[in-house]
């Protein structure tokens, strides 16, 4: 599929930086809204499960929601027997988090990052064919220091590696910092001189760049 052409919102962030409420703003301009959440369940950690509340609580109750372990194939179905107008994927970390987690001990790192790698771009491939418009959210993850650990350096190249993927798919990519949801493409705008101007941007933007019906 063709930049110009995708139904693709890439929403990076770093953490608590507003990208998820942000996701939610834009979503709220659709009249039908699936949310694929893919925070899954963490035994024993009243922090996550409060998170997770926190989340819910935010979400308007007719909405849709499909909830990690079901796969992305499982939100194609479900999308095309309930027909939403936009879907949001909160978040990409989240889900490559599980992805790790679950293949971890089954590969060595280099066979377990080309599964990774693999599943990324079946993720992709599923969600350019939902022919609707999609807000996927995502942590960018490169600005810190080396994790200390082999499953964190792990999980901070394939997380590299997907948000790559999605960000040469996407037709529209924000970058946000307090809140503050700074546009970092617009596959419509044309270079001059190498250079594209970007600004800060809102969710009537995003609203108005993929809303095609």
């Amino acid at each position: 599929m063709e930049n110009n052409q995708s139904t693709i919102a890439l929403l990076l962030g770093g953490a608590h930086s507003g990208k998820s409420q942000f996701a939610e703003n834009c979503a709220a301009h659709w009249r039908s809204v699936a949310y694929y959440a893919t925070g899954g369940q963490i035994e024993n950690s009243p922090e996550w499960e409060n998170r997770i509340l926190r989340h819910k609580e935010r979400r308007p109750s007719h909405w849709l929601t499909i909830e990690y372990p079901m796969e992305i194939d499982d939100v194609a179905t479900i999308c095309k027997q309930e027909n939403p107008e936009v879907l949001i994927m909160d978040c990409l970390t989240l889900w490559m988090g599980w992805k790790l987690s679950k293949n971890f001990q089954s590969y060595s790192q280099i066979q377990l990052l080309k599964h990774l790698e693999t599943e990324s771009i079946h993720l992709l491939k599923e969600i350019q064919n939902l022919n609707l418009p999609v807000l996927v959210v995502s942590n960018e993850v490169g600005e810190g220091v080396v994790p200390s650990s082999e499953s964190g350096r792990l999980f901070r190249e394939a997380m590299g590696y997907i948000n790559q993927l999605f960000a040469e798919a996407a037709k529209l990519i924000s970058f946000s910092i307090a809140s503050q949801n700074l546009l970092l493409k617009n596959s419509n705008m044309k270079m001059q001189n190498g250079f594209s101007p970007l600004g800060i941007i809102n969710a009537e933007y995003i609203f108005s760049e993929l809303n095609f019906k």
